[in-house]
């Protein structure tokens, strides 16, 4: 183990980094004055005696907040991580009296062993494919070194491939050791093949020994299913504030024709409304968000956390640090996307104008945000100018950006829904200024009249009376009214829904596999319509439309896209508040077939605690909650398998073609879209896995960006994963070229999918799969491993 001590010395505007190093430590360092200070290396021990395995390789090291006493001195210490590498330790300090200090010269820490083995692995593969497991060995020592390398398989995670492999099975192997020779300042390398058989986190544990010196090295692979990963959530509010006992059976809807041993269950519960969504901050939803929309789903939902915790006083230091830093986080990247005449899109100064919805948005949420931090007047003043000079004279607004989200635009209804979304930016800025009033009245005065007509559909509806209500106009109640009147009640669930979904909700029920996701619009309009209720105090009313939003939300706290997760999570919020209060304690039993149990405790000392427990069968296809105490608490069931096939009632034409030119070690695809559900989508998602193996480098990416209308690229798990945005995919095919290249040894790839989908609308969508070309065991091993290989299909 391997201890640092650093000092921290603050007088008046200067900060001064000392470090001191234990005795016998192998890792030598210079001090900010670049003199030479602390331990050496150690002389290697000679023994054969079991070598410390090193685990711990973090990317970065210290973050930490550490006050000073009155001297101006602070220390810290710290255990340093395994990797054999430099890290650069830097501060800063702040002083009410002298302000801010800043290291001027960052310290540099070497960790280094004159003897040490690294692996080189791939982000992940698929089980059954086959793969070379690097172990490279360092020899700094000044003599040769003959060392035993093992590769440890305890636990049976897989087999060693060789050529013969598939002509018999035979028993796991436990280990397998090669013998290497490595000379003085050099090193070697010991390849192990290897085929996963099991899914989940593989420990690749090696290990290098001699009379010399010895190391050791463990991480973890990811093996995936094969085939494409559905997603499902079974979300329930226990509501036991009027009664002492709830039962309920869930199914599974699992399909029998899933990836073999694909299926995960996992139950969960939390005794607070937002608590899934506080847990996940960073990941509310799986949909990449790169746009300057998507990123206000960093910025919004840590104003609706930091306002229900804080009116209901469970707001401590460190759920206030978090969400702090998220929302300055979310301020700053947002402002990346700002035209210089104040306004925002989707995607900065590459669009060719502001979009009015997305400012309206920006707008609206920064002054809301303002509160908790710091944000200028003029950020959001003048992005309402910029909306205020786009008003129509009939006082409706349009969309003068690019329609990234179309729902907004009312279709039929003539914008109603934008001119009465920007009516809640303008109404939120009141109490900073009377600027827009001109503005506000001309709008009020076009949603009463287009409200009066009655023939909006119902998300413009249900937008409108949201607006109105904030307004708090007479008019409101008749636009609430026609709200109601198209709201779907079912059991103890209330909800509404688009009318343009029902047919295409009644053609997926042909097919089983298919994810069970809601629409994220029919989530956004019921939100606002919980959102109305609120305005009313029709806090018991509110809980049928509760408890039909917590059934749709994802594992993550969120839901299918970024619209739909903030308006959600502010509705769910405004409720909490009402629901908020102690005398919380609950048991909750999950019961599985055949006689599998998982217990749960909420209470009022752990209520923000999200408890999960994966549970132990794959095979369970019904779950029944037992719940009995009092209060409420939200449980989910939330479960995943993989499926090989390529989507139901697909909303886009998919066509992936292998380009003539790749060859095993490079991939060259030309994809092609086109959308099939109508003349034009949202903006669209393109998410292109590559083959175990393969990585897309920087060539690749710059290829795409400059590829006509591509408007983003973003890569994902260590660049085996391309996300691209378009403004939209219309009917007329839009092509992309994707290269990469082979940078691990890997064989007998699986199928990977290409997924394209409507951002706004995650149940229009099409996947289809591809294989590069085929590649064996004998394209990628070497000495022993390829006896036989070319028997190898």
């Amino acid at each position: 183990m391997l201890i640092l001590h650093i000092y921290f010395i603050f007088f008046k505007a200067n900060l001064t980094l000392l470090k001191v190093g234990s005795p016998g430590v192998l890792y030598s360092y210079s001090s900010v004055q670049n003199h030479k200070v602390g331990p050496v290396a150690a002389k290697p021990k000679v023994s054969n005696s079991a070598v410390t395995v090193r685990t711990k390789f973090p990317e970065t090291w210290i973050w930490e907040i550490i006050d000073s006493g009155e001297d101006g001195v602070a220390k810290l210490t710290k255990t340093v991580p395994d990797t054999i590498t430099s890290w650069v330790i830097s501060g800063f300090s702040l002083n009410p009296e002298y302000g801010l200090a800043l290291s001027t010269d960052p310290a540099k820490v070497r960790v280094f062993r004159p003897f040490f083995i690294s692996l080189n692995l791939p982000y992940s593969v698929k089980r059954g494919e086959s793969v070379v497991v690097p172990v490279n060995v360092f020899n700094y020592l000044d003599q040769e070194v003959t060392t035993n390398v093992t590769l440890h398989n305890p636990a049976g995670w897989f087999s060693f491939a060789s050529g013969a492999e598939k002509k018999s099975k035979r028993e796991v192997e436990t280990s397998r050791t090669k013998i290497i020779t490595v000379g003085p300042n050099s090193a070697g390398s010991a390849d192990f093949l290897i085929k996963p058989e099991k899914i989940g986190y593989m420990e690749v544990k090696a290990t290098a020994t001699s009379s010399m010196a010895g190391d050791g090295v463990s991480r973890k692979l990811l093996v995936k299913p094969e085939g494409i990963t559905q997603y499902k959530t079974k979300g329930v509010l226990l509501d036991l504030r009027d009664k002492r006992e709830f039962k309920k059976d869930v199914e599974l809807a699992i399909p029998d024709d899933i990836v073999p041993d694909s299926a995960m269950i996992e139950v969960s519960a939390v005794g607070d409304l937002l608590g899934s969504a506080l847990d996940n901050l960073d990941k509310l939803i799986r949909q990449p968000y790169g746009c300057g929309e998507q990123n206000m789903l960093n910025f919004v939902p840590n104003i609706v956390i930091l306002d229900y915790l804080k009116n209901s006083k469970q707001l401590t230091k460190n759920i206030e640090s978090k969400a702090l830093a998220y929302l300055d986080m979310g301020y700053q990247r947002e402002l990346t996307y700002k035209h210089d005449d104040n306004s925002y899109s989707a995607f900065g100064k590459s669009d060719e104008s502001g979009s009015t919805w997305l400012t309206a948005f920006v707008a609206k949420s920064f002054k809301q945000a303002k509160k908790f931090t710091n944000i200028e007047d003029s950020a959001i003043i003048e992005p309402l100018r910029w909306i205020a000079s786009k008003q129509n004279e009939n006082g409706s607004f349009s969309e003068v950006g690019h329609v990234s989200h179309k729902a907004m635009q009312g279709g039929g209804s003539g914008g109603l829904a934008l001119t009465a979304y920007v009516l809640t930016a303008f109404v939120e800025s009141l109490d900073m200024t009377n600027e827009f009033k001109e503005n506000i009245d001309k709008t009020v005065k076009y949603l009463e009249d287009q409200i009066a007509k009655g023939s909006a559909d119902v998300y413009s509806t249900a937008v409108a009376a949201y607006a109105l209500g904030l307004a708090d106009l007479p008019s409101k109640e008749k636009a609430f009214q026609l709200m109601e009147s198209k709201a779907i009640n079912d059991g103890d669930l209330k909800h509404w829904e688009n009318e343009k979904e029902k047919d295409a909700k009644e053609e997926k029920k042909k097919y089983s596999w298919e994810e069970d996701i809601s629409n994220a619009i029919n989530v956004e309009i019921t939100a606002y319509a919980m959102l109305s209720y609120l305005q009313r105090n029709m806090t018991a009313e509110a809980i049928p439309i509760l408890k039909w939003l917590l059934s749709q939300q994802n594992s993550h706290g969120g839901f299918a896209s970024t619209q739909d997760t903030v308006v959600a999570l502010g509705a769910i919020g405004k409720l909490a508040k009402e629901l908020s209060g102690n005398g919380k304690d609950l048991t909750i039993k999950f019961n599985y077939p055949p006689g599998g149990s998982t217990e749960l405790k909420v209470n009022d000392e752990n209520s923000l605690l999200y408890q999960k427990a994966e549970l132990p069968s794959r095979k369970v296809r019904q779950v029944s909650i037992d719940a009995k105490g009092t209060g409420f608490a939200v449980v989910q069931i939330s479960y995943r398998y993989n499926v090989n096939k390529k989507g139901a009632v697909p909303a886009f034409k998919l066509n992936i073609q292998t380009d003539d030119s790749s060859t095993k070690d490079h991939l060259l695809l030309n994809i092609c879209a086109s959308y099939t559900a109508g003349k034009e989508s949202n903006m669209a998602v393109m998410e292109v896995t590559l083959p175990s193996g393969f990585t897309i480098d920087e060539d690749g990416i710059k290829a795409l960006r400059v590829t006509p209308r591509v408007k983003k690229v973003e890569t994902k798990e260590e660049n085996t994963l391309v996300v691209l945005y378009f403004d939209k995919v219309t009917t007329e095919d839009v092509c992309v070229p994707v290269s990469a290249y082979k940078t691990f040894r890997v064989a007998k790839q699986k199928p990977v999918p290409v997924t394209v989908y409507d951002y706004y609308d995650t149940t229009k969508k099409a996947t289809d799969f591809y294989v590069p070309k085929p590649s064996s065991i004998c394209d990628i091993c070497e000495g022993d491993d390829c006896k036989n290989c070319d028997n190898d299909v």
